[in-house]
């Protein structure tokens, strides 16, 4: 190879270096993207979830801790909150889940911290539906004697 050839040939190869760290360097980006955006519309829908079910509860052991200072006046609701079973356990659990966010928490947690109960039940027609009610005091009759 001539010497005429052997400089060019060299120039020519840095330049394709060059083009195909850009190519690489696009590549890499497109793929970040895509990883972002499977986990903005994957993952954290499930990891939102997963944390509302535990503020839950957590919100529903709140309650049954504290809870001779909102059924201090009424037995019965206290042996009904301590004899759930663990199917309506789940089910008020689920009640609280879907209507739960970090403003509610704090305000859910404040009435009972303060043993509130008007607050609660307050709190309780404004936000819940009529079927999540009628399934709340279905449960309640059930334990209730």
């Amino acid at each position: 190879m001539s010497k005429n050839k052997r400089k060019n040939a060299h120039y020519k190869n840095k330049k394709e270096d060059k083009n195909s760290a850009f190519g690489h360097l696009m590549i890499s980006i497109i793929i970040l993207g895509v990883v972002v955006l499977l986990f903005i519309n994957v993952a954290l829908p499930i990891i939102k979830e997963g944390t509302k079910k535990i503020v839950a509860q957590k919100t529903v052991d709140l309650i049954e801790d504290n809870i001779d200072k909102i059924a201090a006046d009424h037995p019965e609701v206290k042996e009904a909150l301590e004899s759930l079973s663990e199917e309506d356990r789940e089910t008020v659990t689920e009640i609280i889940a879907d209507h739960i966010d970090t403003e509610t928490a704090g305000e859910v947690m404040e009435y009972v911290n303060e043993g509130d109960k008007d607050g609660l039940m307050e709190y309780a027609v404004e936000n819940l539906s009529p079927e999540e009610i009628s399934k709340l005091a279905e449960i309640y009759s059930r334990y209730s004697n």
